[in-house]
C-alpha cells in the first residue's frame, strides 16, 4: 500500500485533451482494499476504474480526499473467487500485482505526457507524504467485492491495462482519435470488423470447396457410368473394388447406380458401412493380437494376452486409417457385428462395463485357469504385476482378478497401497 497516494483532485471536472483526458469506466460500491492478505480499515467504498487510476472513496459524493493508484504501477490482475461450501463466506477478490515504489517513479517520469496528479509519487516534490501506508513488504494488493460485480470489474480493468491510454503520444492519440472509453470501444470496433472479414473469407473459402466437391461427385458418376459402358453390362467383382479405390482417392463416398437397380457405395461387397468397417478392424487388429497371444511370452499364451480393450482399439484403427477418421460411435456399431460377420474377433463387456477385443479362438475357462495358476505360483498378484508378466493393459489385469474373485477362486486385500490377490485357500485345501 505504499504505492497508493491520497488525491483531491477533481478529475471530473477538468478538463483534459488527448491523453491528460481522465475519463471514468467503470465503478462499484461495498469494495474493501487489503495490503497483501491483510485487511487494513478501508471496507465497504466505492471503487471507480478510469483510463488512468484506480479510485477509491468510503463516501462517494461527499467531497472528501480519495486513494489513488496509478494504473501504469500494475504489472497484472488476477481473479481470486470466492469460496464454496466450507469457505462460502469468501469474498471474491482482483489481485493487482505492482511495480516496487522506485520503479514506479520511474514509469511516471518516463510518460510521453505530464500529468496533474503525477507528483503525489514523487519523493522530491514531498509524495511521500500523501501515502497510505509509510512503508510495505508487500508487492501486491487485492480487492475485495462484498456486493459482487468483481468479474464485470475486472474485464473492464484487463480491457484498460491493455489499451493503455496513459501512454498514448500526442501524435497517436490524434491518428486513433484520443484515449478514454470512446478509445477503446474504437478499438474494439475495429478488431470486431477485422474478425468479421476474416470470417467472411473463411466461408467464401468453404463455398469453393464445396462447389469443387460436387465437380468430384459429378465426375465420378460420370467415370462408373462410363466404364459401365465400356463393359457392355455388369461389373465384375474386381472391377467394382478397383473402382472403389479410385472414388477413395478422390474422396468420394457414395456412388451412383451400378445398375438399374442396386447402389454401389463404399460398402460394396458387405452390405453397410459399419459391416465393412468391422471387416476392416478384423482385418488389422487380428494379426496384431496374434502377435500378442503367441509372443515371446507363449507360455502365458492361454492367459487372455490376445486382449485389447476397445480405446486403444480405437487409437490404433484411426492410426491405420490415416485421413479417413471414424467416430468412436461408428467403431462400436462395427465391433457389434464381428459376431454375426463370424470374424476371428469378438467384443466382450465386462460387468465395470469395460469394452474388450478378443480373439475368437480364445477360451474365458483357460484364461482364467491359467490365471488362477499364475496367482498360486507367485502366491499374491496386483493387477500390474499380473499386466506386466502377461502382457496386459493394467485395466484388463484388474478384471481377470476380479473375474476369479467373482468364482471365488481368489481373495482381495484392500490396503492403501492398491488390490493384491491371494489365492483362496478355503476352496484349494479343503
Amino acid at each position: 500500500m505504499d504505492r497508493v497516494r491520497w488525491c483531491s483532485d477533481d478529475f471530473q471536472r477538468r478538463v483534459g485533451v488527448g491523453p491528460a483526458e481522465e475519463t471514468v469506466v467503470v465503478q462499484q460500491n461495498g469494495v474493501c482494499l487489503y495490503d497483501g492478505g491483510r485487511r487494513i480499515g478501508f471496507d465497504n467504498g466505492l471503487l471507480s476504474l478510469t483510463t488512468h487510476r484506480l479510485l477509491w472513496v468510503a463516501r462517494p459524493n461527499s467531497g472528501e480526499s480519495f486513494i489513488a493508484l496509478p494504473l501504469v504501477a500494475v504489472l497484472n490482475a488476477t481473479m481470486e473467487a470466492g469460496g464454496g461450501g466450507f469457505l462460502r463466506n469468501r469474498t471474491p477478490k482482483i489481485v493487482l500485482h505492482l511495480l516496487t515504489q522506485p520503479a514506479l517513479e520511474t514509469a511516471l517520469l518516463a510518460l510521453p505526457h505530464t500529468l496533474p496528479w503525477i507528483d503525489r509519487w514523487r519523493k522530491n516534490t514531498g509524495g511521500d507524504a500523501y501515502a497510505v501506508v509509510s512503508s510495505s513488504a508487500e508487492d501486491h494488493i487485492k480487492l475485495g467485492f462484498a456486493a459482487g460485480g468483481e468479474k464485470n470489474f475486472w474485464r473492464a480493468l484487463e480491457e484498460t491495462l491493455k489499451a493503455k491510454p496513459w501512454a498514448v503520444t500526442v501524435a497517436s492519440a490524434r491518428i486513433h482519435g484520443g484515449p478514454g472509453i470512446a478509445g477503446i470501444e474504437r478499438q474494439q470496433a475495429a478488431r470486431a470488423h477485422a474478425t468479421d472479414a476474416r470470417l467472411e473469407g473463411a466461408f467464401e473459402d468453404l463455398n469453393k470447396l464445396i462447389s469443387q466437391a460436387k465437380e468430384m461427385v459429378t465426375l465420378s458418376h460420370t467415370l462408373a457410368h462410363r466404364t459401365r459402358e465400356a463393359k457392355g453390362g455388369e461389373l465384375t467383382n474386381d472391377e467394382t473394388a478397383e473402382l472403389r479405390a479410385t472414388m477413395l482417392s478422390m474422396g468420394v463416398e457414395d456412388e451412383e447406380e451400378r445398375s438399374g437397380t442396386a447402389r454401389m457405395s463404399l460398402t460394396v461387397g458387405f452390405g453397410s458401412f459399419h459391416t465393412q468397417l468391422a471387416h476392416q478392424i478384423s482385418n488389422l487388429l487380428t494379426p496384431i493380437l496374434s502377435e500378442m497371444e503367441n509372443g515371446p511370452r507363449s507360455k502365458y499364451r492361454h492367459m487372455g494376452a490376445g486382449c485389447i480393450d476397445l480405446a486403444s482399439a480405437y487409437c490404433r484403427i484411426n492410426r491405420a486409417l490415416g485421413m479417413q477418421l471414424v467416430s468412436p460411435e461408428d467403431v462400436l456399431k462395427a465391433c457389434r457385428l464381428l459376431e454375426r460377420e463370424r470374424l476371428p474377433l469378438r467384443m466382450k463387456k465386462f460387468p465395470s462395463g469395460l469394452l474388450v477385443l478378443h480373439l475368437a479362438s480364445e477360451n474365458e475357462e483357460e484364461t482364467l485357469q491359467a490365471t488362477m495358476r499364475l496367482v498360486e505360483e507367485r502366491s499374491n498378484l496386483t493387477a500390474a504385476e499380473l499386466a506386466r508378466a502377461v502382457s496386459l493393459s493394467p485395466l484388463l489385469a484388474r478384471e481377470r482378478l476380479l473375474a476369479l474373485e467373482e468364482l471365488g477362486f481368489v481373495c482381495r486385500d484392500d490396503t492403501e497401497a492398491g488390490l493384491r490377490f491371494y489365492p483362496n485357500l478355503f476352496l484349494t485345501r479343503t
